[in-house]
Protein backbone atom coordinates (compact mmCIF):
# COMPACT_ATOMS: atom_id res chain seq x y z
CA UNK A 1 0.00 0.00 0.00
CA UNK A 2 2.87 2.49 0.87
CA UNK A 3 6.62 3.13 -0.28
CA UNK A 4 9.25 2.39 2.09
CA UNK A 5 10.11 5.69 2.27
CA UNK A 6 6.26 6.27 2.63
CA UNK A 7 6.17 4.10 5.75
CA UNK A 8 9.76 5.63 7.02
CA UNK A 9 7.82 9.02 6.91
CA UNK A 10 4.94 7.91 8.65
CA UNK A 11 7.23 5.69 11.72
CA UNK A 12 8.72 9.46 11.74
CA UNK A 13 5.40 11.16 12.80
CA UNK A 14 4.37 9.25 14.97
CA UNK A 15 7.70 8.90 16.84
CA UNK A 16 7.89 12.60 17.26
CA UNK A 17 4.36 13.23 17.77
CA UNK A 18 4.88 10.74 20.94
CA UNK A 19 8.01 12.24 22.18
CA UNK A 20 6.44 15.82 21.98
CA UNK A 21 3.62 14.52 24.13
CA UNK A 22 6.12 12.69 26.54
CA UNK A 23 8.50 16.26 27.00
CA UNK A 24 5.43 18.68 26.65
CA UNK A 25 3.22 16.95 29.52
CA UNK A 26 6.05 15.14 31.70
CA UNK A 27 9.54 16.74 31.47
CA UNK A 28 10.46 18.71 34.35
CA UNK A 29 10.20 22.49 33.44
CA UNK A 30 13.20 24.06 35.50
CA UNK A 31 15.73 23.94 32.96
CA UNK A 32 16.75 27.52 31.41
CA UNK A 33 16.33 26.32 27.84
CA UNK A 34 13.15 25.73 27.59
CA UNK A 35 12.27 28.24 24.45
CA UNK A 36 15.02 26.14 22.87
CA UNK A 37 13.35 23.21 23.95
CA UNK A 38 10.44 24.14 22.75
CA UNK A 39 11.90 25.57 19.27
CA UNK A 40 13.97 21.93 18.42
CA UNK A 41 10.18 20.37 19.11
CA UNK A 42 8.24 23.02 16.56
CA UNK A 43 11.41 22.03 14.12
CA UNK A 44 11.09 18.01 14.74
CA UNK A 45 7.38 18.19 14.00
CA UNK A 46 7.84 20.62 10.97
CA UNK A 47 10.79 18.22 9.30
CA UNK A 48 8.29 15.10 10.12
CA UNK A 49 5.48 16.55 8.45
CA UNK A 50 6.94 17.72 5.50
CA UNK A 51 8.47 14.46 4.71
CA UNK A 52 5.12 12.93 4.82
CA UNK A 53 2.83 15.27 3.07
CA UNK A 54 5.61 16.47 0.38
CA UNK A 55 7.58 13.40 0.25
CA UNK A 56 10.99 15.33 -1.20
CA UNK A 57 12.48 11.84 -1.44
CA UNK A 58 10.80 11.40 -5.01
CA UNK A 59 12.13 14.95 -6.51
CA UNK A 60 15.90 15.38 -5.24
CA UNK A 61 18.25 12.81 -5.68
CA UNK A 62 20.39 14.08 -2.83
CA UNK A 63 17.07 13.56 0.09
CA UNK A 64 16.58 9.93 -1.82
CA UNK A 65 20.21 8.78 -0.59
CA UNK A 66 20.39 6.80 2.47
CA UNK A 67 23.34 9.02 4.11
CA UNK A 68 20.90 12.26 3.78
CA UNK A 69 17.99 10.36 6.22
CA UNK A 70 20.67 9.15 8.05
CA UNK A 71 22.24 12.54 8.84
CA UNK A 72 18.74 13.96 9.12
CA UNK A 73 17.62 11.80 11.56
CA UNK A 74 20.66 11.82 13.62
CA UNK A 75 20.44 15.52 13.84
CA UNK A 76 17.23 15.41 14.81
CA UNK A 77 17.71 12.75 17.15
CA UNK A 78 20.47 15.14 18.64
CA UNK A 79 18.31 18.18 19.24
CA UNK A 80 15.68 15.84 20.44
CA UNK A 81 18.19 14.95 23.05
CA UNK A 82 19.37 18.52 23.89
CA UNK A 83 16.00 19.50 24.60
CA UNK A 84 15.20 16.56 26.51
CA UNK A 85 18.44 17.09 29.49
CA UNK A 86 21.89 16.33 27.05
CA UNK A 87 23.29 13.67 28.39
CA UNK A 88 20.72 12.73 31.19
CA UNK A 89 18.20 12.19 28.34
CA UNK A 90 16.59 8.88 28.01
CA UNK A 91 16.02 9.53 23.67
CA UNK A 92 19.64 9.05 23.41
CA UNK A 93 18.53 5.16 22.84
CA UNK A 94 17.37 5.99 19.95
CA UNK A 95 20.72 6.27 18.08
CA UNK A 96 21.24 2.80 19.04
CA UNK A 97 18.25 1.53 18.16
CA UNK A 98 18.73 3.24 15.04
CA UNK A 99 21.95 2.04 14.11
CA UNK A 100 20.65 -1.51 14.56
CA UNK A 101 17.91 -1.07 12.33
CA UNK A 102 20.54 0.54 9.70
CA UNK A 103 22.83 -2.52 10.37
CA UNK A 104 19.42 -4.77 9.02
CA UNK A 105 18.48 -3.20 6.39
CA UNK A 106 22.05 -1.72 4.51
CA UNK A 107 25.45 -3.09 4.14
CA UNK A 108 28.23 -2.77 6.19
CA UNK A 109 29.34 0.53 4.31
CA UNK A 110 26.31 1.85 5.41
CA UNK A 111 26.72 0.81 8.97
CA UNK A 112 29.99 1.87 9.44
CA UNK A 113 29.24 5.40 8.19
CA UNK A 114 26.22 5.44 10.23
CA UNK A 115 28.60 4.55 13.50
CA UNK A 116 30.28 7.41 12.97
CA UNK A 117 28.26 10.04 12.02
CA UNK A 118 26.68 8.97 15.62
CA UNK A 119 29.71 9.12 17.44
CA UNK A 120 30.32 12.48 16.24
CA UNK A 121 27.11 13.97 17.15
CA UNK A 122 27.30 12.13 20.39
CA UNK A 123 30.85 13.89 20.90
CA UNK A 124 28.71 17.02 19.97
CA UNK A 125 26.18 16.76 23.18
CA UNK A 126 28.80 16.01 25.29
CA UNK A 127 30.34 19.12 24.01
CA UNK A 128 27.26 21.23 24.55
CA UNK A 129 26.09 20.15 27.52
CA UNK A 130 26.83 23.03 30.08
CA UNK A 131 25.39 20.59 33.12
CA UNK A 132 27.56 17.54 31.87
CA UNK A 133 29.32 15.87 35.35
CA UNK A 134 30.45 12.50 33.43
CA UNK A 135 33.58 11.64 33.88
CA UNK A 136 35.94 10.38 30.59
CA UNK A 137 35.42 6.84 31.52
CA UNK A 138 32.05 6.92 31.47
CA UNK A 139 31.57 8.94 28.35
CA UNK A 140 34.26 6.38 26.66
CA UNK A 141 31.57 3.36 27.61
CA UNK A 142 28.61 5.43 26.37
CA UNK A 143 30.85 5.73 23.15
CA UNK A 144 31.40 2.12 22.86
CA UNK A 145 27.68 0.99 23.28
CA UNK A 146 27.46 2.88 19.32
CA UNK A 147 29.66 0.26 17.40
CA UNK A 148 28.69 -2.44 19.89
CA UNK A 149 24.67 -1.76 18.48
CA UNK A 150 25.89 -1.70 14.86
CA UNK A 151 28.12 -4.83 15.50
CA UNK A 152 25.23 -6.27 17.26
CA UNK A 153 22.66 -5.30 13.81
CA UNK A 154 25.13 -6.89 11.71
CA UNK A 155 25.13 -10.12 13.34
CA UNK A 156 21.70 -10.43 14.11
CA UNK A 157 21.44 -9.67 10.28
CA UNK A 158 23.95 -11.89 9.02
CA UNK A 159 22.03 -14.96 10.90
CA UNK A 160 18.84 -13.91 9.97
CA UNK A 161 19.82 -13.47 5.77
CA UNK A 162 21.80 -17.00 6.73
CA UNK A 163 18.61 -18.76 7.85
CA UNK A 164 16.80 -16.77 5.17
CA UNK A 165 19.13 -17.82 2.61
CA UNK A 166 19.40 -21.60 3.78
CA UNK A 167 15.37 -21.84 3.72
CA UNK A 168 15.32 -19.74 0.26
CA UNK A 169 17.55 -22.35 -0.99
CA UNK A 170 15.38 -25.41 0.33
CA UNK A 171 12.59 -23.47 -1.47
CA UNK A 172 14.16 -23.24 -4.16
CA UNK A 173 15.64 -26.83 -4.16
CA UNK A 174 11.84 -27.86 -3.43
CA UNK A 175 10.62 -25.98 -6.71
CA UNK A 176 13.43 -26.95 -9.01
CA UNK A 177 12.62 -30.91 -7.95
CA UNK A 178 8.84 -30.24 -8.27
CA UNK A 179 9.79 -28.66 -12.03
CA UNK A 180 12.27 -31.87 -12.80
CA UNK A 181 9.10 -33.86 -11.56
CA UNK A 182 6.53 -32.05 -13.50
CA UNK A 183 8.91 -32.18 -16.91
CA UNK A 184 9.52 -35.87 -16.27
CA UNK A 185 5.60 -36.34 -16.13
CA UNK A 186 5.26 -34.51 -19.05
CA UNK A 187 7.89 -36.50 -20.63
CA UNK A 188 6.97 -40.06 -19.31
CA UNK A 189 3.31 -38.70 -20.54
CA UNK A 190 4.78 -37.98 -24.51
CA UNK A 191 6.39 -41.26 -23.91
CA UNK A 192 3.61 -43.15 -23.41
CA UNK A 193 1.69 -42.13 -25.98
CA UNK A 194 3.88 -42.74 -28.74
CA UNK A 195 4.71 -46.22 -26.94
CA UNK A 196 0.64 -46.44 -27.21
CA UNK A 197 0.57 -45.62 -30.94
CA UNK A 198 3.32 -47.70 -31.56
CA UNK A 199 1.86 -50.45 -29.51
CA UNK A 200 -1.33 -50.40 -31.52
CA UNK A 201 0.62 -50.55 -34.74
CA UNK A 202 2.75 -53.37 -33.95
CA UNK A 203 -0.26 -55.48 -32.09
CA UNK A 204 -2.42 -54.27 -35.27
CA UNK A 205 0.53 -55.94 -37.28
CA UNK A 206 0.46 -59.19 -35.35
CA UNK A 207 -3.90 -59.47 -35.45
CA UNK A 208 -3.25 -59.23 -39.26
CA UNK A 209 -0.44 -61.93 -39.25
CA UNK A 210 -3.09 -63.85 -37.43
CA UNK A 211 -5.46 -63.50 -40.05
CA UNK A 212 -2.48 -64.74 -42.50
CA UNK A 213 -1.45 -67.74 -40.26
CA UNK A 214 -4.93 -69.02 -40.01
CA UNK A 215 -5.97 -68.48 -43.56
CA UNK A 216 -3.05 -71.23 -43.90
CA UNK A 217 -4.83 -73.87 -41.99
CA UNK A 218 -6.38 -76.55 -43.05
CA UNK A 219 -10.79 -76.09 -42.35
CA UNK A 220 -11.90 -78.55 -39.97
CA UNK A 221 -14.70 -79.21 -42.38
CA UNK A 222 -12.55 -80.88 -44.57
CA UNK A 223 -11.24 -83.08 -41.53
CA UNK A 224 -13.90 -84.15 -40.25
CA UNK A 225 -15.53 -84.95 -44.04
CA UNK A 226 -12.54 -87.40 -44.68
CA UNK A 227 -12.60 -89.20 -40.69
CA UNK A 228 -15.52 -89.82 -38.93
CA UNK A 229 -14.73 -87.79 -36.74
CA UNK A 230 -11.79 -85.56 -35.00
CA UNK A 231 -10.88 -82.34 -32.93
CA UNK A 232 -8.26 -79.98 -32.54
CA UNK A 233 -7.34 -77.62 -29.84
CA UNK A 234 -5.06 -74.93 -30.79
CA UNK A 235 -4.21 -72.17 -27.99
CA UNK A 236 -1.23 -69.82 -29.07
CA UNK A 237 0.93 -68.05 -25.88
CA UNK A 238 0.70 -65.01 -28.20
CA UNK A 239 -1.35 -63.47 -30.71
CA UNK A 240 0.16 -65.67 -33.53
CA UNK A 241 1.36 -69.33 -33.07
CA UNK A 242 4.90 -71.92 -33.68
CA UNK A 243 2.26 -74.18 -33.36
CA UNK A 244 0.46 -75.27 -36.15
CA UNK A 245 -1.83 -78.43 -38.01
CA UNK A 246 -1.64 -79.60 -41.50
CA UNK A 247 -3.94 -81.38 -43.60
CA UNK A 248 -3.94 -83.05 -47.05
CA UNK A 249 -6.16 -85.47 -48.71
CA UNK A 250 -6.00 -87.09 -52.37
CA UNK A 251 -6.89 -90.59 -53.85
CA UNK A 252 -8.15 -91.79 -50.82
CA UNK A 253 -5.00 -90.81 -48.92
CA UNK A 254 -4.55 -88.50 -46.16
CA UNK A 255 -1.68 -86.76 -44.62
CA UNK A 256 -2.23 -84.74 -41.44
CA UNK A 257 0.53 -83.60 -38.90
CA UNK A 258 1.00 -81.34 -35.64
CA UNK A 259 4.18 -79.31 -35.79
CA UNK A 260 5.70 -77.44 -33.15
CA UNK A 261 8.39 -74.97 -34.42
CA UNK A 262 11.23 -73.12 -32.58
CA UNK A 263 9.83 -70.26 -29.95
CA UNK A 264 6.71 -68.55 -30.21
CA UNK A 265 4.90 -65.51 -31.41
CA UNK A 266 6.34 -63.92 -34.27
CA UNK A 267 9.05 -65.70 -34.42
CA UNK A 268 7.81 -69.02 -34.09
CA UNK A 269 4.94 -67.98 -36.72
CA UNK A 270 7.54 -67.04 -39.29
CA UNK A 271 8.75 -70.91 -38.87
CA UNK A 272 5.70 -72.33 -38.86
CA UNK A 273 5.39 -70.18 -42.53
CA UNK A 274 8.27 -72.12 -43.37
CA UNK A 275 7.23 -75.94 -41.93
CA UNK A 276 4.06 -75.33 -43.96
CA UNK A 277 5.31 -74.58 -47.37
CA UNK A 278 8.22 -77.29 -46.87
CA UNK A 279 5.24 -80.10 -46.56
CA UNK A 280 3.30 -78.44 -49.11
CA UNK A 281 6.69 -79.03 -51.23
CA UNK A 282 7.41 -82.68 -49.69
CA UNK A 283 3.80 -84.34 -50.37
CA UNK A 284 1.88 -81.75 -52.78
CA UNK A 285 4.26 -81.11 -55.53
CA UNK A 286 7.02 -83.91 -54.94
CA UNK A 287 4.06 -86.13 -54.12
CA UNK A 288 6.29 -88.21 -51.41
CA UNK A 289 4.18 -90.82 -49.70
CA UNK A 290 6.60 -91.96 -46.75
CA UNK A 291 6.57 -90.40 -43.68
CA UNK A 292 10.40 -91.12 -43.15
CA UNK A 293 10.79 -89.95 -46.43
CA UNK A 294 9.07 -86.66 -46.04
CA UNK A 295 11.08 -85.82 -42.85
CA UNK A 296 13.98 -86.24 -44.56
CA UNK A 297 13.20 -84.04 -47.54
CA UNK A 298 12.16 -81.43 -45.12
CA UNK A 299 15.19 -81.81 -43.09
CA UNK A 300 17.47 -81.14 -45.87
CA UNK A 301 15.32 -77.98 -47.76
CA UNK A 302 15.27 -76.58 -44.15
CA UNK A 303 19.03 -77.18 -43.72
CA UNK A 304 19.69 -75.48 -47.02
CA UNK A 305 17.21 -73.20 -46.51
CA UNK A 306 18.84 -71.69 -43.01
CA UNK A 307 22.81 -71.77 -43.72
CA UNK A 308 25.26 -69.64 -41.23
CA UNK A 309 24.17 -65.85 -41.49
CA UNK A 310 26.94 -63.50 -43.27
CA UNK A 311 29.00 -63.52 -39.75
CA UNK A 312 28.98 -67.17 -39.77
CA UNK A 313 26.92 -67.84 -36.97
CA UNK A 314 24.83 -71.18 -37.13
CA UNK A 315 21.05 -70.64 -37.32
CA UNK A 316 20.08 -73.73 -35.02
CA UNK A 317 15.87 -73.72 -35.74
CA UNK A 318 13.78 -76.04 -36.71
CA UNK A 319 10.63 -78.06 -35.32
CA UNK A 320 9.30 -80.76 -33.90
CA UNK A 321 6.63 -83.01 -35.28
CA UNK A 322 4.24 -86.32 -35.68
CA UNK A 323 3.17 -86.96 -39.76
CA UNK A 324 1.13 -89.74 -40.23
CA UNK A 325 -0.04 -91.08 -43.72
CA UNK A 326 -3.95 -92.94 -43.76
CA UNK A 327 -4.28 -95.19 -46.42
CA UNK A 328 -8.28 -95.36 -46.20
CA UNK A 329 -8.73 -98.25 -49.01
CA UNK A 330 -6.19 -100.30 -47.30
CA UNK A 331 -6.57 -99.58 -43.60
CA UNK A 332 -2.95 -99.05 -43.10
CA UNK A 333 -1.70 -95.84 -40.90
CA UNK A 334 2.11 -94.70 -41.59
CA UNK A 335 3.92 -93.01 -39.06
CA UNK A 336 7.02 -91.24 -38.44
CA UNK A 337 8.10 -88.28 -35.71
CA UNK A 338 10.68 -85.32 -35.37
CA UNK A 339 11.46 -85.62 -31.68
CA UNK A 340 7.99 -86.04 -30.87
CA UNK A 341 5.37 -89.34 -30.43
CA UNK A 342 1.73 -90.14 -30.94
CA UNK A 343 -0.69 -92.37 -29.55
CA UNK A 344 -3.83 -95.12 -31.36
CA UNK A 345 -6.02 -96.46 -29.38
CA UNK A 346 -7.02 -99.90 -30.80
CA UNK A 347 -9.81 -102.18 -29.03
CA UNK A 348 -9.29 -99.97 -25.62
CA UNK A 349 -5.39 -100.42 -25.10
CA UNK A 350 -3.42 -97.89 -25.85
CA UNK A 351 -0.08 -97.83 -27.73
CA UNK A 352 2.39 -94.81 -28.05
CA UNK A 353 4.30 -94.76 -31.51
CA UNK A 354 7.78 -93.20 -31.11
CA UNK A 355 9.37 -90.93 -33.40
CA UNK A 356 12.60 -90.44 -34.13
CA UNK A 357 14.99 -88.54 -31.51
CA UNK A 358 16.46 -85.59 -33.97
CA UNK A 359 13.90 -82.61 -35.19
CA UNK A 360 13.46 -81.21 -38.45
CA UNK A 361 16.32 -78.40 -38.97
CA UNK A 362 18.33 -77.47 -35.63
CA UNK A 363 21.65 -79.06 -34.46
CA UNK A 364 23.25 -82.26 -36.32
CA UNK A 365 23.71 -82.77 -40.37
CA UNK A 366 20.94 -84.04 -42.37
CA UNK A 367 23.15 -86.51 -43.59
CA UNK A 368 23.50 -87.89 -40.10
CA UNK A 369 19.50 -87.78 -39.30
CA UNK A 370 16.64 -91.12 -39.83
CA UNK A 371 13.43 -91.04 -39.64
CA UNK A 372 11.80 -94.08 -39.31
CA UNK A 373 8.36 -94.91 -40.52
CA UNK A 374 6.32 -97.35 -38.53
CA UNK A 375 3.26 -99.16 -40.01
CA UNK A 376 0.49 -100.81 -38.74
CA UNK A 377 -3.19 -101.55 -39.58
CA UNK A 378 -6.17 -100.25 -38.01
CA UNK A 379 -9.94 -100.72 -37.96
CA UNK A 380 -12.95 -98.19 -38.14
CA UNK A 381 -13.44 -96.23 -34.95
CA UNK A 382 -9.70 -96.74 -33.48
CA UNK A 383 -8.15 -93.69 -32.41
CA UNK A 384 -5.37 -91.22 -32.74
CA UNK A 385 -3.95 -88.37 -30.91
CA UNK A 386 -0.85 -86.26 -32.02
CA UNK A 387 0.10 -83.24 -29.69
CA UNK A 388 3.41 -80.28 -29.19
CA UNK A 389 4.36 -80.60 -25.82
CA UNK A 390 2.90 -76.98 -24.26
CA UNK A 391 0.13 -78.85 -23.02
CA UNK A 392 1.82 -81.04 -21.13
CA UNK A 393 4.91 -78.44 -20.19
CA UNK A 394 2.21 -76.40 -18.61
CA UNK A 395 2.66 -75.03 -14.84
CA UNK A 396 0.06 -75.06 -12.51
CA UNK A 397 -2.06 -76.81 -10.26
CA UNK A 398 -1.41 -76.45 -6.29
CA UNK A 399 1.92 -76.68 -6.43
CA UNK A 400 3.11 -75.17 -9.75
CA UNK A 401 3.80 -77.95 -11.72
CA UNK A 402 4.37 -79.29 -14.77
CA UNK A 403 1.23 -80.94 -16.14
CA UNK A 404 3.71 -83.99 -17.68
CA UNK A 405 3.05 -86.29 -20.83
CA UNK A 406 1.96 -89.38 -18.57
CA UNK A 407 -1.33 -87.40 -17.06
CA UNK A 408 -1.42 -86.19 -20.69
CA UNK A 409 -1.91 -89.60 -21.98
CA UNK A 410 -4.01 -90.85 -18.56
CA UNK A 411 -6.34 -88.14 -19.44
CA UNK A 412 -6.85 -88.88 -22.89
CA UNK A 413 -6.87 -92.75 -22.12
CA UNK A 414 -9.59 -92.41 -19.58
CA UNK A 415 -11.38 -90.18 -21.98
CA UNK A 416 -11.25 -92.37 -25.11
CA UNK A 417 -14.60 -94.15 -24.34
CA UNK A 418 -16.66 -90.76 -25.37
CA UNK A 419 -17.27 -88.79 -28.68
CA UNK A 420 -14.58 -86.11 -29.85
CA UNK A 421 -16.49 -83.02 -28.96
CA UNK A 422 -16.80 -84.32 -25.62
CA UNK A 423 -13.00 -85.58 -25.18
CA UNK A 424 -12.17 -82.13 -26.78
CA UNK A 425 -14.31 -80.19 -24.02
CA UNK A 426 -12.88 -82.66 -21.41
CA UNK A 427 -9.43 -81.80 -22.15
CA UNK A 428 -9.60 -78.15 -23.04
CA UNK A 429 -11.57 -77.49 -19.54
CA UNK A 430 -8.63 -79.51 -17.77
CA UNK A 431 -5.89 -77.38 -19.13
CA UNK A 432 -7.58 -74.10 -18.23
CA UNK A 433 -8.03 -75.42 -14.55
CA UNK A 434 -4.71 -76.66 -14.68
CA UNK A 435 -2.89 -73.49 -15.55
CA UNK A 436 -5.31 -70.88 -13.34
CA UNK A 437 -3.77 -67.86 -12.62
CA UNK A 438 -0.33 -69.15 -14.13
CA UNK A 439 1.28 -67.55 -17.29
CA UNK A 440 1.05 -70.45 -20.46
CA UNK A 441 4.10 -71.01 -21.33
CA UNK A 442 3.89 -71.79 -24.43
CA UNK A 443 1.71 -72.53 -27.92
CA UNK A 444 -1.06 -75.39 -27.24
CA UNK A 445 -1.95 -77.88 -29.97
CA UNK A 446 -3.74 -81.23 -29.63
CA UNK A 447 -5.57 -83.43 -32.43
CA UNK A 448 -8.05 -86.13 -31.94
CA UNK A 449 -9.12 -88.28 -35.08
CA UNK A 450 -11.36 -91.10 -34.85
CA UNK A 451 -9.93 -93.07 -38.19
Amino acid sequence: MFTAEKRVSILRVLLIALNSVVYLWFMDQTYTYNELAFSIVVVANIYAVSTFFFEPYRKVKLLRSIYFTIVADGVLSMLWIIATGYMDSPFYLVWYVSLISIAFRYSLKHTITTTFIYLVLYMLVFALDPYSTIELSDLMVRLGYIPLAGMLGMYVSLEITDQIDGKVKIIQGEVALKKAHHELELKVKERTSELQVMNKDLTDSINYAERIQSAIFPKMEDITSTFQDAFVIHLPKDIVSGDFYWFHHKDGISHIAVVDCTGHGVPGAMMSMIGNNLLNRAIVEHQLNDPGKILKDMDRSLEEMLKDDAEGLAVNDGMDLSLCMIDHSRNTLEFAAAQSSALIIQGGELRQLQGSKFSIGGFGSSGDKMFKTTSISFNPSDLMYMFSDGYQDQFGGNKGKKFYKKNLIHLIESGSDKTMKQQELTILETFVNWKGNEMQMDDVTVMGIRL
